[in-house]
């Protein structure tokens, strides 16, 4: 009767809920069209300017071959001063360069050339920039002649280009088509930060006009113009007006190689992502749009506002309907009163002839339909005896729908396989609700395995089974209120942060300001002060690294455990501080970044404990039938009996603050992490010097 007080405003809630999400759904499915919309029209601003920037570069190289083209005798002052004037306001671009072709006979005539020209011991050199020497001999030479500007790029000159198998490729493929080329994204010797270079080579032929045939081509080609581009410098330039809170991403498709941009990026929640191909001189660029992280579709304020109200109505039209339900039951129970006082004589006399409040029911032949159901059987349903048909037909009726296909399907396998028979399922009361039975029977096969018949029971169980769907219910309240807890503890520690970084400023300005006017009382204040924001910030800091604990990435991988205790014995500089860490300890299956922050926080907690000026750890590991056992052991001065189940506690620590640094979250997180993988932490009781923790793993198989 309580739950049907309560169904009519449930049920109405529950739809104005639903309303309301689906009200916040639409509105704010509507906003994040149209932030979508902005998003793509801005990466494809990004992808023109880029474009264009390219082609302008184009242009840029077109000119240069054409002023070599035309110049009858070229000298370096002249292509210097062309240069200048074409790179001005083209900070992106690195070089400009002329390229001759040099056959093997002409090598000294060049070299001699270019020295008349103020090129100094101008030589045509290859191997690795830093470690050049003279190019050793082959029929053709591509040696970088002129280069504008030469400060910063004096490594460049003479270096042979044809003795780089990716840059003669290159070469050649400008040669054969007549037409520009640009190479693969690679490191320039002259670049000082990380980001790519490329050259883009336009071949130069003898009357200015490029032939027809490849052989002609190969015969009549003189050299080649070429400007070297420096990508992330031509790519700020372009995008320098775009907007700044989307990320660009620029590879190279046929090397798969990154060419700008940080390629672990990661893309947003929503998955924004705008991309397209971009072809110039014979290569094919990918430029990916995603917004940085934290950017992208997000509800505003007008999808919640909507979701609020509609929820804010059906709160108001519930609790209406409850004060309406509650005054229908009084009047409910006035009459149920009387007439449990009329049928009470009755209820005695039926309890005592069935003496029992198990329902019996008999398929008598399973060939057939007909059945027999008992008094009592009837009475469960809350019907008279014999005053609905007992058959097969109407069980089945009576059956919740989405009782009857399990139901019927452990009928059969009960039949066939001769399984054990017994199913919670819900029947239709006389009264139109469904309450809760537990059914059970057992068949009769004849010789040939053919069932004959088959005797059951019901019993009414929906008292039990509402009370553990309560319970249920009640657990998962339980476990949200916990990940509630768990959030609360991490906004709070992350969100205290900035105000005690203020306090910590004003008290350092304070001290400045105050420097040789403060008392000896003050200044110890002062230095009270400082202290408490401190062990407030490591306190924090600790809290909000016990809210992230377990949270994360849970895959296990391989790891050698020596390799790792050895870097976290040099990330705590424990040999510096005079502690000897002992371990021999295996491979084994177990998620990295829980065991090394385990480790580190247990081998940290023994150091810092420890009263002596040097000590010893020892890291100790076995495996068990299906858990792996860690200890962690040193010669400290061991932990008190009456902590030991305290120190696992948050803010605990065995030591004040005062004389040791620490948040006393170490052991709370250990505590936290290995409870998470279904592991168990404990001091051994029985170590008689120092301290002993040991904690273990279940194997993952």
């Amino acid at each position: 009767m309580r739950f049907k007080l309560y169904l009519t405003p449930i049920i109405s809630l529950l739809v104005g809920i639903t309303c309301a999400i689906l009200l916040f759904i639409f509105v704010s499915s509507s906003q994040k069209a149209e932030q979508a919309g902005v998003f793509h029209r801005q990466a494809n601003s990004y992808f023109k300017t880029i474009e264009s920037a390219l082609h302008s570069s184009r242009g840029l190289l077109v000119s240069l071959k054409s002023f070599i083209e035309n110049s009858d005798n070229l000298s370096k002052d002249r292509f210097d001063k062309y240069s200048k004037a074409l790179l001005k306001d083209r900070k992106y671009v690195q070089a400009m360069e002329w390229i001759p072709k040099v056959s093997n006979d002409k090598r000294s005539f060049y070299e001699q050339l270019a020295q008349s020209q103020g090129l100094n011991n101008y030589q045509i050199k290859q191997g690795k920039f830093g470690n050049l020497k003279p190019a050793s001999f082959r029929p053709q030479y591509y040696p970088v002649y002129y280069v504008y500007p030469l400060t910063g790029n004096e490594s460049a000159v003479g270096y042979d280009l044809g003795s780089n198998q990716a840059r003669l490729s290159a070469l050649q493929a400008a040669m054969d088509t007549g037409k520009a080329v640009m190479t693969a994204g690679i490191k320039l010797v002259q670049e000082t930060s990380s980001q790519s270079g490329v050259l883009i080579f336009y071949p130069v032929f003898k009357g200015g006009v490029v032939p027809a045939a490849i052989e002609e081509r190969r015969r009549k080609l003189l050299g080649f113009a070429l400007i070297v581009l420096r990508v992330g410098d031509l790519i700020d330039h372009a995008s320098a007006k775009l907007p700044q809170q989307l990320a660009l991403l620029i590879t190279d498709k046929e090397d798969n190689q990154s060419l700008y941009g940080d390629h672990n990026t990661k893309i947003n929640k929503h998955n924004l992502h705008f991309q397209s191909n971009l072809s110039f001189a014979q290569r094919n660029w990918e430029v990916s749009v995603t917004p940085f992280a934290g950017e992208g579709l997000h509800p505003q304020l007008s999808a919640w506002l909507t979701a609020v109200g509609a929820l804010i109505i059906s709160v108001l039209s519930s609790l209406h309907l409850l004060q309406l339900n509650r005054s229908h039951r009084q009047i409910s129970l006035e009459v149920a009163r009387q007439t449990k006082a009329l049928r009470l004589s009755e209820q005695r006399f039926s309890l005592a002839v069935e003496g029992s409040s198990v329902g019996i029911w008999d398929w008598i032949d399973v060939d057939e339909s007909t059945e027999y159901w008992s008094a009592q059987f009837y009475h469960l349903l809350g019907y008279k005896n014999l005053e609905i048909k007992a058959s097969k037909q109407n069980f089945v009726r009576l059956l919740h729908p989405n009782d009857r296909k399990p139901a019927a399907h452990l009928l059969q396998r009960h039949l066939t396989e001769r399984c054990h028979f017994e199913i919670e399922y819900r029947i239709q009361h006389k009264s139109g609700e469904y309450l809760w039975f537990l059914g059970s029977g057992q068949a009769a096969w004849d010789a040939q395995g053919k069932p004959l018949r088959m005797v059951g029971s019901i019993q009414k169980i929906h008292r039990r089974k509402m009370a553990e769907i309560a319970i249920n219910r009640y657990a998962e309240d339980l476990q949200r209120s916990n990940q509630d807890l768990e959030q609360f503890a991490y906004v709070a520690s992350h969100d205290l942060k900035a105000p005690l970084r203020g306090i910590s400023n004003l008290a350092q300005w304070i001290e400045e300001n105050m420097a040789g006017k403060m008392d000896p009382e003050t200044d110890s204040y002062m230095q009270l002060l400082k202290g408490g924001i401190s062990r407030l910030e490591n306190l924090l800091a600790g809290l909000l690294q016990y809210s992230r604990a377990g949270v994360g990435e849970s895959r296990t991988e391989s790891v050698d455990l020596n390799l790792l205790t050895g870097n976290i014995a040099d990330l705590l500089c424990a040999e510096q501080l005079g502690f000897v860490i002992n371990f021999d300890l295996p491979c084994i299956q177990v998620q990295r970044s829980l065991i090394n922050q385990v480790l580190q926080n247990l081998i940290n907690n023994s150091i810092k404990h420890h009263l002596g000026d040097s000590g010893q750890i020892d890291i100790g590991y076995q495996r068990l039938a299906s858990e792996h056992v860690f200890s962690v052991t040193d010669d400290g001065p061991g932990i008190d009996p009456q902590m030991s189940d305290k120190v696992f506690q948050m803010f605990q620590t065995l030591r004040p603050r005062d004389e040791v640094e620490g948040s006393g979250m170490g052991l709370a997180i250990v505590k936290k992490l290995i409870e998470r993988c279904n592991g168990k932490v404990w001091i051994d009781r029985e170590q008689q010097q120092g301290c002993c923790i040991k904690f273990s793993l279940p194997i993952d198989d």
